[in-house]
């Protein structure tokens, strides 16, 4: 085998271009491929540095019988030089931003000293490993020209519109639960920020020094409304918060440079009108969740129209759609009846992992109606199937993607100060996983934990918060 054609500039770079090219289109499509994508850059860093004519002279003055023997050793020694190589151009001063970041890594690597979980160190670790590695290979490799670059950009975006065409798909078929897992690739959160960054390299061609055709530039901003309405749709409102303040930011800072006065209190003037657009918005939704129809204890019926004793508990405030949850429960007849109609137990859990008959109850409470036989009776086979789903209230299925999110999120906000439970919100999760890092931060302030127990530490750190 000629060895080299390994040293061929246009092989290489055609390597190297083909790996960045499948990291960026794996971002928002596949974490798998996009591990497989830094294994071709890294060894294409490699080769770059390899002496394969070194390694084809040396072997070509040894006879034949010799060539067998040396030919192992000599290929992982010039590897090694190769390795000495790229980590000598790596370690310049020019690269200290690059050198800086890698050197994070270091401190998981220096956590080993005092870890008591080795095999989760090193998973850890091993997850971690691009943190190093990533910069090394962009910062001893020629950057990308202009064109290249721009073509890297598009190849992005055209992988996240893919993305949301595919979740698209899935919505329109209804095989989710919650509208969230609709993104079936990477975490909904992470998809919903790689959506806004196209949003922003999309406008960037637009409004960029580049000129593109205006036929691509109409292209450009359709591809742009398309990945904003995926994320109203989607009721991503991470992404969504990103895109609008740092939208708001950027053209604010645009108008002011640049802009006349009336632009400027144009611009001033719409901010203030989405700002309290959005208040009057989210305070309707709060008040809706808020919203309580009064009963009069003293007048509730005791016994359900098949003679079976309610259960009233006066000591709950929890409610759905305005009625309260827990009066007019009559257990033992709607577990009959449901079981009839369904199944899935009433015992068990719904398809989201729920108790069904928690989800049950608060599916017809939103309804409006009592929990006994003659109340399943009214709920149609849709509804069934809703509540099978781990759907619990009708404001669910019956308002838009984002009405809901700001809905349940709410909700769960006012179970969460009544219980403290944040299970089910990842809004109020973060509050919690905060709470718990300042908690191991304070006891722990000089050296932290060992890499290996950071699952162990949050153990111990959510037992003392209770």
């Amino acid at each position: 085998m000629n060895l080299s054609i390994l040293k061929s500039k246009n092989i290489l770079l055609y390597l190297y271009l083909f790996g960045i090219g499948l990291m960026i289109a794996s971002l928002p499509l596949s974490k798998y491929i996009m591990s497989v994508a830094q294994f071709v850059l890294g060894g294409t860093v490699l080769l770059e540095f390899y002496k394969a004519s070194a390694f084809i002279s040396i072997l070509k003055k040894r006879p034949p019988e010799a060539r067998i023997v040396l030919a192992l050793p000599l290929a992982l020694f010039l590897f090694i030089e190769a390795f000495v190589s790229v980590f000598r151009k790596f370690l310049r001063k020019e690269n200290l931003p690059a050198i800086v970041l890698s050197s994070i890594y270091l401190l998981h690597l220096a956590g080993l000293a005092h870890t008591s979980d080795y095999e989760y160190a090193l998973k850890d670790l091993r997850i971690k490993l691009p943190i190093l590695i990533l910069p090394i290979i962009f910062s001893v490799s020629e950057p990308l020209n202009d064109r290249r670059f721009r073509a890297m950009l598009g190849l992005f975006v055209a992988a996240v519109v893919a993305g949301t065409l595919i979740c698209t798909a899935i919505l329109i078929k209804g095989e989710y639960i919650d509208i969230r897992d609709i993104s079936i690739f990477i975490s909904h959160i992470r998809f919903s920020l790689l959506i806004a960054f196209a949003v922003f390299i999309l406008a960037w061609f637009i409004f960029g020094k580049e000129r593109y055709a205006l036929l691509w530039k109409v292209i450009f901003t359709g591809i742009a409304i398309w990945l904003v309405v995926y994320l109203i749709i989607s009721a991503s409102f991470t992404g969504l918060s990103i895109l609008i303040i740092t939208s708001f930011f950027l053209l604010l800072g645009y108008i002011f440079r640049k802009g006349k006065l009336y632009l400027k209190a144009s611009v001033i003037g719409l901010f203030i009108i989405v700002l309290v657009g959005g208040f009057f918005y989210v305070r309707n939704i709060w008040q809706d969740v808020n919203l309580v129809h009064p009963v009069d204890t003293e007048t509730l019926d005791k016994y359900s129209a098949a003679g079976n004793i309610y259960w009233h508990d006066y000591s709950s405030d929890e409610t759905e759609n305005g009625y309260y949850v827990w009066l007019y429960v009559a257990d033992n007849e709607l577990k009959e009846t449901w079981n009839q109609r369904s199944g899935i137990d009433y015992e068990g859990l719904d398809k989201n992992g729920q108790i069904l008959k928690f989800t049950l109850i608060r599916y017809m409470t939103s309804k409006g109606l009592r929990k006994d036989a003659e109340g399943l009776k009214q709920m149609s086979d849709a509804d069934i199937g809703h509540v099978e789903d781990g759907i619990a209230s009708v404001v669910y299925h019956e308002n838009p993607p984002v009405y809901v999110r700001i809905y349940k999120t709410i909700w769960a906000y006012n179970r969460y100060q009544v219980t403290g439970n944040a299970s089910g919100n990842s809004l109020l999760q973060r509050l919690e996983y905060w709470k718990a890092s300042l908690g191991i931060i304070r006891g722990n302030l000089i050296y932290g934990v060992g890499t290996g127990d950071l699952p162990g530490a949050f153990e111990s750190q959510y037992n003392q918060m209770n």
